[in-house]
Formats: C-alpha cells, structure tokens, sequence
C-alpha cells in the first residue's frame, strides 16, 4: 500500500512539474541579442550577409500556449542566435512553421530571416 501511494505522488508531482513548465518562458534574449533588430527593407552596401537562421519553440511542453504566443519565443530564439553570429540585423523574419498536422497535433514554431552585421553609415 505504502509503496502504490508514493508511485501515486511521484507520479502527480511529475505531471504538475512538466505542466507548470509549459506556463513560462525559457527563451530569454541574452544581453546581445537585445541588440539586434527585426527589419523589413532590404539592408544596404554597408551590411554583410552571415546567413539564414531559424528560432525554434517546441511545442512538447508548451501547455496551453496559442501558436502567438509560441512565435514570440521563437522570435527570441531567432534573435539569440542571429547575435551568436555576430548579427544585429535580421530581415525578412517571417513565421515558417506549418503550424497544424490536425486540430489536435501543433507543429513546432519555427521562425526564419536572414542575419546580417550592419555597420554605422
């Protein structure tokens, strides 16, 4: 009996633990990805092309997020990484995920740009 109601507790305590993960957000901007910009023209001479980047939001442990919601921390990742690079530009940033396989299967959210390093005019 004791041991069935210590594998109960162990049991609830992991699903409340894996649950209340799915509530915040993991995907923080570091210090230098604060710096890099979501741009919508074409960057100019004075930029260097790095590459093409995708920001990543499993959908695993989400909870209950709203594809939105999931973009915004995709939109972080993006970042994160776009600042690895070197980055401090990303332009055309848009949503590539496909979003449903049905009602009930959520696909990852996936944000994708291209990275550059723009130096001051």
């Amino acid at each position: 009996m004791f041991i069935k109601k210590g594998l109960f507790v162990i049991a609830i305590t992991s699903v409340s633990v894996l649950l209340l993960n799915g509530c915040g957000s993991n995907y923080q901007l570091s210090p230098a990805a604060q710096q890099v910009k979501f741009i919508d023209t074409k960057p100019d001479d004075h930029c260097q092309f790095l590459g093409k980047v995708e920001g990543r939001r499993n959908t695993f442990f989400s909870g209950t997020k709203t594809h939105s919601e999931l973009m915004k921390d995709a939109a972080a990742d993006l970042l994160n990484k776009a600042a690895a690079l070197g980055g401090n530009v990303v332009y055309q940033a848009q949503d590539a995920s496909m979003k449903y396989i049905s009602e009930i299967a959520p696909t990852d959210a996936v944000m994708a740009g291209d990275v550059y390093k723009c130096s001051a005019k």
